[in-house]
């Protein structure tokens, strides 16, 4: 019997030790806020995330109030939990 999404979001959530730094788990998502010195800023900075979130077609929640831009990672196909996936992006936005 193959793990339910609850249970593939817990093996996930359980390594929270090699999540990228600055990521934390929130309501079975991986989330960071950014700030920024500048509206703009901020809004570059999504723009380069959606870039990235096209070419690997892993799309994440996208929040921007003025000058803090909140991230949310979450793998819907798998139940909407935190996957390998989720990891792999969080990592590579951090490289941003």
């Amino acid at each position: 019997m193959s793990p339910g999404p609850a249970d593939r979001g817990f093996f996930y959530l359980n390594r929270m030790q090699e999540l990228p730094k600055n990521w934390s788990e929130h309501d079975n998502a991986l989330v960071r806020e950014f700030q920024f010195d500048a509206y703009v800023d901020g809004v570059e900075f999504v723009q380069r995330v959606a870039e990235l979130a096209e070419l690997v077609q892993h799309h994440p929640h996208i929040t921007i109030d003025y000058t803090n831009v909140r991230i949310s990672l979450q793998t819907h196909d798998a139940g909407n939990v935190v996957t390998e996936k989720d990891l792999e992006m969080a990592a590579a936005i951090n490289k941003l």
